[in-house]
């Protein structure tokens, strides 16, 4: 499917919806399966935050309502797109 698949894909079985999320990455290659099948690369990527202070590290799996803020080390945590 791919390979070094970067941080912040996100990867869904197309049999019964499950996913997985690229949090990190090493050398080889990544080819998830699920259900016998191989997981379809999605084009929605997850957003990843860091703290400024001690480099804590979240991922965003789903966005519900409301203001979503969060805080490390009493202070607002930064929010950035994942390298390609």
């Amino acid at each position: 499917m791919t390979a070094d698949a970067p941080a912040g894909f996100i990867y869904r079985c197309p049999v019964c919806g499950s996913e997985v999320i690229v949090v990190g990455t090493r050398m080889g290659e990544f080819t998830p399966h699920c259900c016998n099948r191989p997981m379809v690369v999605q084009t929605q990527r997850a957003l990843f935050y860091y703290c400024p202070v001690c480099g804590a590290e979240i991922v965003m799996v789903r966005k519900g309502r409301g203001a979503f803020c969060p805080r490390c080390c009493n202070l607002d945590m930064i929010g950035r797109a994942p390298a390609a």
